[in-house]
């Protein structure tokens, strides 16, 4: 019997030993490089500067380069690590990256196509009007609506620091609260 109680002992001790490291200690989360924060930095400062620029009175001329300029920062921020880059299906030759994302890829690749097709679609229509007149405010308010959130999604999914001062806002727009202005 003393046998059998000592061994039990013995298990209970190990067992106890084993599981309470492993319990007490929590995974550490990733850490994402410490360029993310100014490319986060950057990219807030081109948001608003298109925001300004498109809102309430589009200047196209002002706003084109940063329609560039905004996926030359996604680019960078894939470069830097702070984002995953989207796979291929036929291998390209890619810039050598400082560093891999380490980050939450399935959550937060689908965020960056978003915010990748978001940039693409307001760069159409600004680009769009560049011959002709000015784009549709209503169309644009959607827009960068759109973008906006998707930049929010992108710091919450991605775990990508908040800049400070935090994202850009929409300004007041003539008309119903809420609703886009149509010309």
């Amino acid at each position: 019997m003393k046998k059998t109680i000592a061994a039990l002992s013995l298990v209970a001790a190990l067992f106890t030993a084993s599981s309470v490291p492993a319990a007490s200690a929590a995974p550490a989360a990733p850490q994402l490089p410490a360029a993310c924060a100014g490319l986060v930095q950057d990219l807030a400062g081109k948001l608003k500067k298109t925001v300004t620029g498109l809102l309430p009175l589009p200047n196209v001329g002002a706003v084109t380069p940063l329609v560039g300029d905004l996926l030359g920062l996604v680019t960078a921020m894939q470069n830097s690590g702070c984002l995953p880059t989207p796979p291929v299906s036929v291998p390209v030759p890619l810039p050598v990256k400082a560093a891999d994302y380490v980050g939450p890829v399935d959550k937060c690749l689908p965020v960056v196509l978003n915010l990748i097709s978001s940039v693409a679609g307001l760069g159409g229509t600004v680009l769009g009007a560049v011959g002709g007149g000015l784009p549709d405010v209503g169309k644009l308010t959607t827009l960068l609506t759109t973008l906006l959130k998707t930049v929010t999604d992108l710091l919450t999914k991605c775990g990508l620091p908040a800049p400070p001062g935090g994202l850009p806002t929409l300004p007041g727009l003539p008309g119903l609260p809420g609703l886009p202005v149509q010309n």
